[in-house]
This record gives structure tokens, C-alpha cells and sequence, in this order.
């Protein structure tokens, strides 16, 4: 009996020494990462049947268990990806935020100080000082649209840094789970769960999931199968693919994520990634920072083309043609690297008020192109080249064929912002005067007065001498001033414009036969301030899709200020739904000390009562045999 009973408490003190030695394990893990709480799972010895019916033999360690529950560790995976897709871009986009409300890169303020000074050339054109002033703040513009478009570029260049980090991290994710799936798999015959190993890939999982969103399948043998959000296998058992990031085959200035498994490879796609920090990185790129890098490049293509046609259109002090003002890259054409055709694509600028801040996509089916808006993934097609779309002139190349299949990336502004220079003007060519001017007759007796006159072509028959002569209250003819000769006649309409020679004249009012207006070249161009007052006109000229170059800056802002809103937002919110899960999953795993005390007091006093059985039953076979050996 004496046997039995030691054997009891053996079995007692084994079971506590078990437990006390999982309460202790958990006190030691309780600020691991990952670690979910053990208890010793212990049940009932089979009873021995004797004649008076069974006796208990006591208590048996059947296993060590995990306080786990799948479903909350599936969400805190999910909630994972999302949470830090949002802190990604929400991180990125606070750096373009502090980049617009940096002081020194006041673009919209740089634009009132050229216009200003502009305003003060138009007030006094034979002012050299003002000249000088206004080229001064011109050059100033331009250099400040080239810092923001700089430090665009170089916001651009870290994030695929970034992205190239990111993803050596989720290799290394991946090698640590299928390493960890093997010394799983070695387990399992034991017949016993490895809960620390499965701590470890649960952890694992978790932190792939901060870098891209994966999704688990269990296998027979204990090892977790991953897949993307897409469902390409990354980790199958012990087999690993890699992720790779290659300069894409559109734009080699950015990578494009790959997936190898064993020779193969096949590209994927970012908006198939479903989360994770990679995730985030990758819409920053292809959204918020093209946008921005998109609208200061059209800003600058506005600027330049608007200055130009404003100097082409006047005269300097000289009285020469107005030189070009300003200088910019052409719309940049990325061939892509599997084009099977040798035809090339040229893209020129037709009208920048027509411009949209996108980056264009064109393909090619063998028959008709195809032009896709990235911005809005607006279509046009079936198109045949050369074709214009959104101010732009699409040209296939003179040489060469295109097959089916061919694309091109067109970047018509993403180049504009940095290359944008100011041309090395002395002050007396600023373009402030007209080629050409208008005289009313001294003797005329109609009340005919002028309404308009305008330059339409800055050309060398622009300011020949010509006169308009009414031969009638509805009639005039128009002859030259030297010779005599008649160029014209034509039915007068008041308010209707009268064009010749690249003018356009437009006259309001009766006239009387005999009134004449003398057109004919500037005799002071140092002085003359109407095409200084037309290019002031560019401030409010609504030449930026609809609004003015302020408004367009302004819009520029608004969009990054709700960019930066709504990302902050959506973290925040995404960061709480995480929390949430988080907190769900440790009242079931994690670690409780008042708990684990309260246990191993519990524990501490069994370990003393089976310890005392143990002397008790030593007491009684002493007794029995000090009993027979009388």
C-alpha cells in the first residue's frame, strides 16, 4: 500500500514540479514579443482495479499547452499589414508636407514677387532698374520651382531606398519562416506541440505582415504555407521564393517588385500587395509623389511657354523680336524594355493650358494606339498617330516600325520643374513694346475709335506702314503708306476685328467717309509698355486646366494638405483597429502575473503537500518493515 502511495505522490510532485516549471517560463516571458502563455495540461493516472473496486494511481503531465487562439492571431496579422501600409505612407507623406510649408520654398510667393516687379516694368518700361529687378525675381521663380522639383526628386530616390530595404527584409522574413517550419516539422512526431518554435513563426508571420500582406495555409506536418494577397506561394514547407526589386522595364528610375520560385519569375503588381509597409511605399511613389512632382512640372511648363509667346510676341527696346525667356525639358518618352519594334515615339507640348498633371501610358495593338491617363486611368482610343490629346502632340518616329504590343511611358512634366532655367537676358530685351501701332486720323469726323489692337505674329511685315481708309460708313480699304498700293477692302462691322500683317485692329463707333487710321511701326520701343501689360496679364490668365498659375500652386497645396489629412487619419484609425486586435489576442495569450502568482502559490503548496505524501509513505514502509522484522 505503502508503494502505491509513493508512487502518488511521486506522480504529484512531478506534475507540480511541471507546472511550476511552466509558471516560471511564463514569468520569465512576460515582455517577449510574440510569447504566449503555457500551461501544463495534467489529467487523471488510470485507476488500479482490485477486488474493492479501482484505486486511484494519481495524476499524469499529459502536455505542455499554448494559450492560443488562430482567429484573433489571424486578425492581429491582417490589422498588422493594414496598419503599417497606412504609418508608411502617412510617414512619407509628412515629409512632403514639411517639404510645400518649408518658408524659403514659397513658390506662389516667388511668383507674386516676379509679377510684381513685371508690374513695375509695365508702370515704366524705360525704367533700366525695373528691367534688371524683374529679371532678377524671374530667375528667382525659376530657381525656386527647380528646389521643390529637386527635392521632390530626391523624396523620390529614398523611397526606393526604401522599397530596395523593405524588401530585403521580407527575404529575410521569408528564410526565418521556412527555417522555422522545418524544426516545426522535425517536432511533430513527438506528438507534442513546439509552442516556442510556434511563438517564433507567429512572430515571424506578424513582421512579414508589417512589410507585406501574406496569408497562411497549415500543412499535415505542423508547417505553415504563405502566399501574397495576390495567392503567389512564397514559403511551401521548407521551399522559400525570393522577392525581388528590379529597375522596371517602363521607368528603370523605379523598381519593380519580382517573385522568383526556382527559375522562374513573374512581376507584381503593387495594388495586388494588399498591405504591408511595401504596400504603403509603393502608393506614396505612384500617387501622392507623382501628383506633386506632376503639378510643379506643369506649373513651370505654364510659366515658360507663357513668358516665351509673350517675348515672341513683342519687341525689345531695340525694337528686335522679343528671345525666348525661359528653358525646359521636352516631354520625356521611356520606351519599354520588350518592345519588339524599332519604331520610336516623340511627344511635344501644343498647348500647356490643355496639360493635365499625369503621366501618360501608350500602347500599341497592331492597328490603332492607345492612350491611357495614369492620373485617373482615363482612356482615349483607338487613335491614330500623330494625334494630340490633353495639349500634348503624339508623333511616331520617322523611321522604324511599330509592332503589337509596343508601349511607351510619356513623363511630359516630370522633368519640367527641375530643368526650368531662366535665359541670360540683358535688361533692354525684356519684350515690353509692340511691333506695330495704331493713329486715328487727325482730321476724322466719325465718332470710329479703337477698341483693340494686338499682335497675332511677331513677323517682318508686322510694322510695314499701312493705311485705313473709309470709302464708305460700312467700307474701307487698306493700302500701303509708301506706294499707294491697295492690299485690301473689306465691310466694316463695329466691334468685328480688322486682321493684316500679324495685327489685328478692332474699331467701335460710326465712321465717316474719308476717316483714316494709320498702322505702322513702334517709334519707341525703350517706352512702349503694351506687351508689358498683356504678359502682366499671365498672373490672372487662366492657364493652368481652368485656374490661374496662384490658384494651380494653391491647388498643389490643398491636395497635399488632404493627402497628408487623410493618410494620418487613416493610421491613426488603422493603428486603433490594431490595438484592438492585439489586446483580444493577449487576454487570451499573453501573460498575467497576478494570474501567474496567484498560480504559483497554488503550485508551490501542492509541491509541498505531494512532497509530504512522499514522507508519509516513507514513514508507513519503515513502519511495515520494522513491523515484520520482529
Amino acid at each position: 500500500m505503502s508503494i502505491g502511495l509513493l508512487n502518488i505522490g511521486t506522480r504529484s510532485l512531478g506534475a507540480a514540479q511541471a507546472a511550476l516549471n511552466t509558471i516560471g517560463h511564463n514569468i520569465a516571458n512576460v515582455n517577449t514579443t510574440g510569447f504566449s502563455r503555457q500551461e501544463a495540461v495534467l489529467s487523471t493516472a488510470n485507476g488500479q482495479f482490485t477486488g474493492a473496486g479501482f484505486f486511484g494511481n494519481g495524476v499524469d503531465v499529459t502536455t505542455v499547452r499554448r494559450q492560443y487562439d488562430q482567429f484573433l492571431t489571424a486578425a492581429v496579422q491582417s490589422n498588422e499589414a493594414r496598419a503599417a501600409a497606412d504609418a508608411a505612407r502617412a510617414n512619407q507623406l509628412n515629409q512632403l508636407d514639411r517639404l510645400f510649408a518649408s518658408p524659403e520654398l514659397g513658390v506662389g510667393a516667388a511668383m507674386d514677387s516676379a509679377f510684381s516687379a513685371l508690374g513695375d516694368v509695365a508702370n515704366r518700361p524705360g525704367d533700366n532698374a525695373a528691367r534688371q529687378t524683374f529679371l532678377a525675381r524671374a530667375n528667382q521663380l525659376a530657381g525656386t520651382l527647380n528646389t521643390v522639383a529637386d527635392r521632390l526628386g530626391e523624396l523620390d530616390r529614398r523611397n526606393e531606398e526604401q522599397i530596395r530595404t523593405t524588401v530585403s527584409q521580407v527575404n529575410s522574413r521569408l528564410s526565418e519562416v521556412a527555417l522555422l517550419n522545418k524544426q516545426i516539422a522535425e517536432s511533430t512526431g513527438t506528438g507534442h506541440s513546439a509552442n516556442d518554435l510556434l511563438d517564433k513563426r507567429d512572430t515571424a508571420i506578424v513582421e512579414l505582415n508589417r512589410l507585406i500582406r501574406v496569408n497562411t495555409v497549415a500543412a499535415d506536418d505542423g508547417t505553415l504555407n504563405v502566399f501574397t494577397n495576390g495567392g503567389e506561394a512564397l514559403v511551401l514547407g521548407g521551399t522559400v521564393a525570393r522577392l525581388g526589386a528590379t529597375p522596371s522595364a517602363e521607368d528603370a528610375t523605379h523598381l519593380q517588385l519580382t517573385l522568383t520560385v526556382g527559375s522562374g519569375t513573374v512581376n507584381l503588381a503593387a495594388n495586388a500587395l494588399g498591405g504591408g509597409s511595401l504596400a504603403g511605399l509603393l502608393r506614396f511613389r505612384d500617387e501622392d509623389l507623382a501628383s506633386a512632382m506632376n503639378e510643379i512640372g506643369r506649373i513651370a511648363t505654364v510659366i515658360a511657354d507663357g513668358f516665351n509667346a509673350m517675348q515672341n510676341a513683342g519687341i525689345d527696346a531695340t525694337g528686335s523680336p522679343g528671345a525666348p525667356m525661359f528653358t525646359l525639358a521636352s516631354p520625356k518618352v521611356l520606351t519599354h524594355a520588350g518592345n519588339s519594334g524599332t519604331q520610336g515615339l516623340q511627344v511635344t507640348v501644343s498647348d500647356a493650358a490643355l496639360l493635365k498633371a499625369s503621366d501618360y501610358k501608350v500602347t500599341y495593338d497592331g492597328t490603332n494606339y492607345t492612350v491611357i491617363r495614369i492620373a485617373d486611368g482615363n482612356v482615349t482610343t483607338p487613335l491614330t498617330f500623330p494625334t494630340t490629346v490633353d495639349g500634348l502632340n503624339f508623333i511616331p518616329g520617322a523611321t522604324g516600325t511599330m509592332n503589337a504590343g509596343d508601349s511607351f511611358l510619356v513623363r511630359p512634366l516630370s522633368e519640367a520643374g527641375a530643368s526650368l532655367k531662366m535665359q541670360l537676358l540683358a535688361p533692354g530685351q525684356i519684350a515690353t513694346g509692340l511691333a506695330a501701332t495704331v493713329q486715328v486720323g487727325a482730321a476724322n469726323q466719325g465718332a470710329a475709335s479703337v477698341l483693340a489692337f494686338a499682335v497675332t505674329a511677331n513677323t517682318a511685315s508686322t510694322g510695314q506702314p499701312v493705311t485705313l481708309a473709309f470709302t464708305s460708313p460700312t467700307q474701307y480699304e487698306i493700302t500701303d503708306t509708301g506706294t499707294g498700293a491697295s492690299l485690301g477692302t473689306g465691310a466694316y462691322t463695329p466691334g468685328a476685328p480688322i486682321s493684316l500683317n500679324g495685327w489685328e485692329l478692332t474699331l467701335n463707333g460710326p465712321a465717316v467717309t474719308g476717316d483714316t487710321f494709320a498702322v505702322g511701326p513702334t517709334a519707341s520701343p525703350q517706352v512702349d509698355n503694351r506687351n508689358a501689360l498683356r504678359m502682366l496679364g499671365l498672373a490672372n490668365e487662366r492657364s493652368v486646366d481652368g485656374g490661374t498659375l496662384n490658384e494651380a500652386y494653391a491647388g498643389l497645396i490643398g491636395d497635399v494638405g488632404v493627402r497628408v489629412q487623410s493618410a494620418r487619419q487613416a493610421s491613426s484609425l488603422s493603428g486603433q483597429v490594431l490595438s484592438d486586435a492585439v489586446s483580444r489576442q493577449q487576454q487570451v495569450s499573453g501573460v498575467n502575473l497576478d494570474e501567474e502568482a496567484a498560480n504559483l502559490l497554488r503550485y508551490q503548496q501542492a509541491y509541498q503537500a505531494s512532497a509530504k505524501l512522499i514522507q508519509t509513505a516513507q514513514n508507513l514502509f519503515d513502519t511495515l518493515i520494522a513491523t515484520v522484522g520482529r
